[in-house]
């Protein structure tokens, strides 16, 4: 009689806690999307760049609007396999001309940016 009440109690224990723990056994792939983007490319990028320059350093960007062509997205999104998902943004302004104006997102400039190329 006394083993049925401990596997009555495996039992429970074991369904309770079970799906917790099965599922940090099931192994899941990290998922990355979009652009990676390298913080110290990110440093490298300074004012009045052409398009084809930060093409060149970050890649070609993961969105560019029809109605605003000077302005280009860089989304970088990574789900690690069992932890929160991380996503960041770099927005990048260029002129008419087609140089680098601007810069705004979740990576910080080089202290070189606001200097212009010579």
């Amino acid at each position: 009689m006394r083993w049925k009440h401990i596997a009555a109690a495996s039992i429970v224990l074991a369904t309770m806690t079970g799906c917790s723990l099965v599922d940090k056994l099931v192994y899941r792939i990290d998922i990355n999307q979009g652009n990676y983007i390298d913080q110290t490319a990110v440093e490298e990028l300074k004012f009045g760049m052409t398009k084809e320059q930060v093409t060149f350093l970050l890649g070609p960007p993961m969105l560019v609007e029809s109605g605003f062509p000077n302005t280009w997205y860089f989304v970088q999104y990574l789900k690690p396999g069992h932890e929160e998902p991380q996503q960041k943004e770099l927005v990048l302004s260029f002129n008419n001309e087609g140089t680098l104006v601007g810069m705004k997102g979740d990576y910080k400039p080089g202290a070189n940016f606001f200097k212009p190329i010579q």
